[in-house]
């Protein structure tokens, strides 16, 4: 069963941003939402639960309980269904009112009659057994519903009448868009990032492993931001070339001559940062260097064509054509992607893509180039900068110079 229960504290003494911003995340749900003609959204997924509350636990993903889930009303405020024992957790860090406290959770029938309930409180914001329904689904994104397949069977079996509607467009188009706290966590992230890669360049010493080069930047990390996630580092020594792991294996060099790509991720107030970038180990070749310089240019074309009006395929086909200028090719169909709770979110900067830039997006821009030398070393250059859309173009966050190009040299 669920009760309702009353706030014990009027404000949340934690809260990641103020009642201001709250109210302005909710408006802008509920004006897609009514643009959509949706009465009801129903929200079971952590990020966007986080962001359009604020709510945070360690019980995500959710396995023996539901750590909460988010219904938000088009003309009603927003409902929050919790474990009894997170409600201090709402309180602390939500400005939500209306809280339905959903008693011995780990109960295994309880925890299977949960989506009924929530069924039920669907039915009471939309005032009756009939209406439309908004559920994390549809093509932009991959957005889905955390739960097992036979919740979401139970979910849907209690509201017969209604509607399903996926509405993951609505909710990208309320995220996408970033507040000026979102951009301020996201632009202290990625200074995080600069600091550590002058740390490493300035500590770096012959004999450290991948993984030794991975664990540095995570320490130094730690320091400067709220948290970090494993980096993605690989060293062009690897008996395969495996793109976008963290530096957790034991015993690969890192050898003069060879390459090393990383990309540190930190994160503030659940904010990603990024800085992209490839090392080549001791002095490089003037071909090396070369090939990085128009490695950098490309994302730099990039930054410079992105403005409000471009679609994100015309900034992949200005990536694409300055490549092809200096000679190289781009070895991925990407050139970056949406920014915020999420290291991607849309829209893709990809071939073919009609999405239109809009200001207020934070975009990551980048473009790579893999090889594999005769010797099996498998080569990378490139990099990647983050950018938020300005009413005129767009204003770069801070970056790690591109003239630092070696480690150890």
């Amino acid at each position: 069963m669920l009760n309702k229960v009353e706030r014990m504290y009027e404000q949340p003494p934690y809260a990641a941003f103020p009642r201001s911003e709250y109210a302005h995340r909710i408006r802008r749900i509920q004006e897609e939402m009514a643009a959509a003609q949706i009465d009801v959204m129903v929200m079971w997924d952590e990020i966007n639960i986080r962001y359009f509350t604020g709510f945070l636990s360690n019980h995500w993903p959710p396995v023996t309980v539901c750590p909460a889930v988010l219904l938000v009303a088009v003309d009603k405020p927003p409902v929050m269904v919790v474990p009894d024992f997170f409600q201090g957790v709402v309180e602390g860090y939500t400005f939500i009112e209306d809280i339905r406290s959903h008693h011995h959770p780990h109960v295994t029938a309880h925890l299977r009659d949960l989506p009924r309930l929530v069924g039920e409180v669907a039915k009471e914001l939309i005032g009756g057994s009939k209406g439309r329904v908004g559920i994390e689904g549809g093509l932009t994104g991959g957005m889905t519903i955390p739960r097992p397949i036979n919740d979401i069977d139970t979910f849907r079996a209690s509201l017969p009448d209604v509607e399903f509607v996926y509405a993951a467009d609505q909710i990208w188009n309320a995220r996408m868009i970033k507040s000026l706290l979102e951009v301020e966590a996201i632009k202290i992230a990625c200074e995080a990032d600069v600091k550590a890669y002058h740390d490493l360049v300035a500590n770096f010493e012959w004999g450290w492993t991948e993984k030794d080069v991975g664990i540095f930047l995570r320490q130094q990390l730690l320091e400067y931001a709220d948290e970090c996630k494993p980096c993605l580092c690989m060293a062009s020594r690897r008996e395969v070339f495996m793109a976008d792991i963290p530096a957790w294996d034991e015993g690969i060099p890192l050898m003069p001559g060879d390459r090393l790509v990383v990309e540190p991720l930190p994160e503030v107030k659940g904010y990603w940062g990024s800085s992209g970038r490839t090392f080549h180990m001791g002095p490089a070749p003037e071909e090396e260097l070369r090939k990085q310089e128009v490695l950098d240019r490309g994302r730099a074309v990039a930054a410079e064509v992105t403005k409000p009006g471009i679609t994100t395929g015309e900034i992949m086909d200005a990536i694409n054509q300055t490549l092809q200028d200096g000679g190289l090719e781009c070895s991925l169909d990407q050139g970056g992607h949406g920014v915020g709770l999420c290291g991607q979110e849309p829209p893709a900067i990809a071939l073919g893509e009609k999405f239109v830039v809009q200001e207020g997006l934070v975009l990551a821009v980048e473009c790579w180039l893999f090889e594999t030398s005769d010797q099996g070393h498998h080569r990378v250059y490139g990099g990647e900068d983050y950018v938020y859309v300005t009413e005129g173009g767009c204003d770069l966050f801070p970056v790690f110079p591109t003239d630092i190009t070696c480690l150890g040299a």
